[in-house]
């Protein structure tokens, strides 16, 4: 092969060079002259030495008759020598292992053309060709750990390639070159085999969740990263399953044993402190489990055990066997007791017996969630009344009435009225006529409605008359929102209201002399009283009794004892988490009509209207109650709810004053010395729980 004199190729790469740095070059095969790389057919030989890498490129286009893309950052020279001719394809293979030397790859276009670049970019391209072509490939593990994995051949990668870990997937995308890729795929066939080992121990005298715990503590790596060993308990059988290097997993094998020997020698009473439920409630179901007579005051003996509520979520009674295995018959009796001051319980059996019980401790003695439930009774009242009615009356000449005529459902005061004028013909300074006169002013002021009238002389009877006409419209509206918060399965109430007295009795002594009154307190007002249960499926049974009581004024005031109203509801229902449900209602409708009549006159046609009164009214009450139960899992819930009421607290008292500081805010920083609730911020890309 000839190459070109040193004074030829200089110019030339130099304008390639200038050219190079402002845009991509386009090499194609060209027909020329020989050059330093002849195309004959029985092959050629390389001897390149310090040649401009655009120039060479620009000869391997002639003489391969490929067409070369050259990115604008390509530059740099090449040395190549070799000792037997080449064909075509080992000439391009020879070009394509001499451009990876330089750093750079050759990628196919869709035109057929080759596009060479750096490689510093080529994981984020399409795969590259020849022999040593840079590809991506997946590599699935079934035994070793993505995270390690990647981990572990992220150093064996080349600077231009990328290790990717997929831990959703357990596998690995590694982008390199082919010869690279195989060395990496043999490498995680070698590592990527389980040779863990497992090996049951079973537990004679200690707890398998206890062992296990303490076998995690020891077990574990520098800052709590998981050990050699993982330690599983089966707590029906109280054995340990390990899993982990062999030699590892005979150690802790061993270490398990042991303890679970020393645990033989322990003494046979165990003292536990519980956290949620109540040691008063749990104690009957733990001396109904081991067969001792249960605790005055508890329930009878029986095959069922019943699940206290402050001990569960749950508090339905269950069967001895559903929150635990059948208790042992050890030598000697198994005996529970209570310490009231600690809320602790004292286990006095043996081993195997205390592990049982206190399996049966750890499922009751869990943290119950709250509900809060809230009330909403609405009562709507429209009342109409309507009366029309004409009285008369006549009185001789010296005053004394000849007739007059009174309704009972009329107010019109028609014989105060007549009397007051009858009494104008007493002396003045009279007591009688000032009493008179007095009670006809009283009954007018009280008059509903229009009254009007007149009188008149016919001969010596004066004649008078009173026509009352009254339209009344009333509505009434009134609206309870009782709330509360309690524990799940816990009955709770709220009263807000008065106590007032009712007569139950009264008694004369020494002949209707010295009496006295037996009187009983009753509450009335607003009572709501609830006891939740949450259900598995996330809804709430829920047994409610609803009490809305008040004094009934109008039929007090002419009874001898109090009339109440009283509106009451009690059932149970089951409704969703924070769901609405209508608990009851009532809707009525009542109308009454009267007719009051003067004999054969107001019978008659026409003229019979002015001797009667009619009145007619109309009463409709509307009456609902609706409830929702709201479950709060946390204490994020529960400081969302009392932010909100301290919320409406405050702002109700700025309406009111708004240049004055909050009287609850006063309180709360003065005399309990803490800050105002605040609802917690949800975790980022979290919608927090909306609670009312």
């Amino acid at each position: 092969m000839t190459q070109l004199p040193p004074a030829a190729r200089r110019p030339l790469a130099v304008a390639m060079t200038a050219l190079a740095s402002l845009t991509l070059t386009v090499i194609e095969p060209v027909a020329g002259p020989p050059g330093a790389l002849a195309a004959p057919q029985a092959g050629q030989t390389l001897n390149v030495q310090g040649a401009d890498i655009r120039a060479f490129i620009q000869d391997v286009a002639r003489s391969t008759g490929r067409t070369f893309i050259v990115d604008p950052a390509v530059s740099g020279t090449v040395t190549i020598s070799s000792d037997r001719p080449l064909s075509r394809a080992q000439l391009f293979e020879v070009f394509l292992s001499t451009l990876r030397a330089n750093g750079l790859v050759v990628t196919p276009t869709a035109s057929g053309a080759y596009r060479i670049s750096p490689a510093a970019g080529a994981a984020q391209g399409p795969a590259t060709v020849g022999a040593e072509r840079f590809a991506t490939e997946v590599f699935t593990l079934r035994h070793l750990d993505a995270a390690s994995a990647a981990e572990t051949i992220r150093p064996l990668v080349g600077p231009q390639g990328q290790v990717l870990a997929n831990p959703a997937g357990n596998s690995v995308v590694v982008a390199d070159f082919a010869d690279n890729l195989a060395r990496i795929r043999a490498l995680i066939s070698r590592i990527d085999v389980d040779r863990a080992a497992f090996e049951v121990v079973t537990l004679n005298n200690a707890s398998a969740r206890e062992i296990a715990g303490v076998l995690d503590e020891v077990l574990a790596g520098p800052g709590g990263a998981p050990g050699l060993v993982t330690v599983t308990p089966v707590v029906s059988s109280n054995t340990l399953v390990l899993r982990g290097d062999p030699a590892a997993v005979t150690r802790v094998a061993g270490l398990a044993q042991d303890l679970d020997g020393r645990a033989a020698s322990a003494q046979d009473i165990q003292v536990v402190f519980l956290e949620n439920a109540d040691a008063q409630q749990l104690l009957p179901v733990l001396q109904e489990i081991v067969g001792q007579p249960v605790t005055a005051g508890a329930t009878g003996r029986s095959s069922v055990a019943a699940v206290p509520a402050g001990a569960t979520g749950v508090g339905a009674a269950v069967p001895a066997a559903a929150v635990a295995v059948a208790v042992p018959q050890g030598d000697r009796r198994a005996t529970v007791a209570r310490v009231p001051g600690a809320n602790a319980l004292v286990i006095s059996a043996s081993p195997e017996t205390q592990r049982t019980l206190a399996e049966v401790i750890r499922r009751l003695d869990s943290p119950r969630q709250q509900v809060l439930v809230e009330a909403i009774v609405v009562e709507l009242t429209d009342q109409a009344l309507r009366e029309l009615g004409v009285q008369w009356g006549a009185a001789g000449e010296d005053g004394n009435p000849l007739f007059v005529n009174s309704y009972g459902s009329s107010p019109a005061p028609l014989a105060a009225v007549g009397g007051a004028i009858a009494a104008n013909a007493l002396d003045a300074d009279d007591p009688v006529r000032e009493g008179v006169q007095q009670a006809a002013l009283n009954s007018l002021l009280t008059l509903n409605g229009l009254a009007g009238g007149g009188g008149v002389q016919v001969g010596d009877v004066l004649l008078g008359a009173i026509v009352n006409a009254v339209k009344a419209d009333t509505g009434s509206t009134i609206l309870s929102t009782p709330s509360l918060v309690t524990l799940d399965n816990e009955e709770a109430e709220i009263l807000v209201g008065q106590e007032i007295p009712i007569t139950t009795g009264r008694t004369l002594l020494d002949g209707q002399s010295n009496p006295f009154t037996t009187t009983e307190r009753q509450d009335i007002g607003v009572k709501l009283t609830v006891r939740p249960q949450i259900n598995a499926g996330g809804s709430i049974t829920l047994n409610v009794r609803q009490e809305v009581s008040s004094i009934n004024r109008s039929l007090t005031a002419s009874a001898t004892d109090l009339v109440l109203n009283k509106r009451e509801l009690e059932n149970t229902l089951v409704i969703g988490d924070g769901e609405i449900a209508v608990a009851g209602g009532l809707l009525s409708q009542s109308e009454t009509l009267g007719a009051d009549r003067v004999p054969v006159l107001g019978d008659l046609p026409g003229v019979g209207a002015l001797f009667r009164s009619t009145s007619r009214s109309n009463e409709r009450t509307n009456l609902v109650i609706f409830i929702r139960p709201t479950i709060l899992r946390g204490p994020a819930d529960t400081a969302r709810v009392a932010a909100n009421r301290y919320g409406q607290v405050r702002a109700g008292q700025l309406a009111i004053d708004p240049a004055a500081e909050p009287s609850i805010d006063v309180l709360l920083r003065d005399y309990i010395r803490t800050q105002p609730p605040a609802a917690p911020e949800p975790p980022a890309g979290v919608e927090g729980r909306p609670i009312p």
